[in-house]
This record gives structure tokens, C-alpha cells and sequence, in this order.
């Protein structure tokens, strides 16, 4: 497999961060150098997600308890546990939140320090979005 790849789309406008099952599309608006901080910020996080994710795969393919929460390591697999308690009455994996879990977690790290008018994360319709004031 390869690495995790950065890459410009073709309106230039777009970001399209790929590693393994992992395909974002990110846009950012707002004044030029904190839209270039974003991204950079987007880029770095990305580095790591997956495998992050990997070395906790076995317990996310594992079902959500509601009695018991676990205590994941990455912040990823943080938000997938916390998106699935609701559910957890049921048969339910935190992997039902993978995705929007990933946009989650790359739209919280190019907003991080940065003063941004929108922003979205597109993880194959899983989207995370950012709407500033006014």
C-alpha cells in the first residue's frame, strides 16, 4: 500500500487526500495565508490517521457496549465510539462511523488555529462542514 498522497485537483481549488480506503476532498474559504495554514494543518493530520485507525482495528471491529465505553487511544477512534453509543442497545461497531469519523477528525485539524470563513471535508459523502460567523 502506499503512503498517504496530497494532491491538488484540477481547479486547483480542492484537495484530495488518499491513503489506502481513505479519499478526501477538502475546500477551504477564507483570507489566503490561513486558507494555506489549513491546509498544510489538513496534510499534516492526515499523515497519521489511518494507521492510527489500524492499530485499533481489532476492537473497533469489536460491538459498541452502552454500559461500557472504551477508552480508544486515537482520537479517531474516539469520535467513531462516541458516534455509535447512542446505538449501542443494538448491534452496532464503532466502523459504522469510519468515515465521518475521518472528516471529523481532518476538519478539526485544519480549523485548529485558523480563522476560516467555510470549510468541508468530503469523505465519500460523509461530510464534515465548517460555516463561520455571520
Amino acid at each position: 500500500m502506499q503512503g498517504p498522497q496530497a494532491n491538488w485537483l484540477q481547479d486547483g481549488k480542492r484537495l484530495h487526500l488518499n491513503h489506502g480506503p481513505i479519499d478526501l476532498i477538502v475546500e477551504v474559504f477564507g483570507e489566503a495565508d490561513e486558507c494555506r495554514r489549513a491546509y498544510e494543518q489538513a496534510v499534516a493530520r492526515f499523515q497519521t490517521i489511518l494507521m492510527e485507525l489500524v492499530e485499533e482495528l481489532p476492537e473497533l471491529r469489536l460491538p459498541a457496549f452502552f454500559l461500557a465505553p472504551r477508552s480508544f487511544a486515537g482520537p479517531t477512534a474516539r469520535r467513531m465510539e462516541a458516534a455509535v453509543m447512542p446505538l449501542a442497545e443494538c448491534f452496532i461497531t464503532p466502523m459504522a462511523a469510519v468515515a465521518g469519523s475521518v472528516a471529523d477528525e481532518t476538519l478539526a485539524a485544519l480549523l485548529a488555529g485558523r480563522k476560516l470563513d467555510r470549510a468541508y471535508v468530503n469523505n465519500g459523502g460523509d461530510c464534515a462542514i465548517h460555516i463561520g460567523r455571520g
